[in-house]
């Protein structure tokens, strides 16, 4: 039985052709995880770079509330220090950790957790919806199409 690969001389046991697919299996799944924990890693960076926008916005809502309703405004607050103490988590690589901090925030803490999310919905919401503004602002002025659509009066 005649084993070579090809050069001259070259001869390839089945155990050497099994150890070079095993050790070309394992680049190609070292490579693999090392693209998919690069993607974790910044994905993570992305949003506690967000969090950490969504951090300041809760404290400056907390700050405007306070005086009103010092209890909601204290809420906010803490829901921002706790948020902020995650996302080091997430910054650290630890996003199993982050994850089952949520969870454990959320079963002590099930009213504040609930109106956390509805605040940061509300917040999302409103950067969305100014985002969309200032897109519409930058490409043509809002009045337009105004200008351009025949007055239709009922009855004349």
């Amino acid at each position: 039985m005649d084993n070579s690969n090809g050069a001259p001389g070259a001869t390839s046991t089945p155990a050497d052709s099994a150890r070079r697919i095993k050790e070309a299996a394992t680049q190609v799944i070292d490579r693999g995880r090392q693209a998919a924990m690069s993607k974790v890693h910044e994905g993570a960076e992305r949003a506690r770079s967000s969090a950490q926008n969504t951090c300041n916005a809760l404290r400056r809502a907390a700050d405007d509330i306070e005086q009103d309703t010092p209890l909601l405004g204290s809420g906010l607050r803490r829901a921002a220090d706790w948020l902020e103490q995650t996302t080091g988590q997430l910054g650290q690589g630890e996003i199993s950790r982050v994850v089952d901090g949520l969870n454990s925030f959320a079963r002590r803490n099930p009213a504040l957790f609930i109106g956390g999310s509805l605040a940061l919905g509300f917040i999302i919401a409103r950067l969305g919806k100014t985002a969309l503004e200032g897109v519409s602002s930058q490409g043509q002025p809002d009045g337009e199409y105004a200008s351009e659509t025949p007055d239709v009066t009922p009855g004349l």
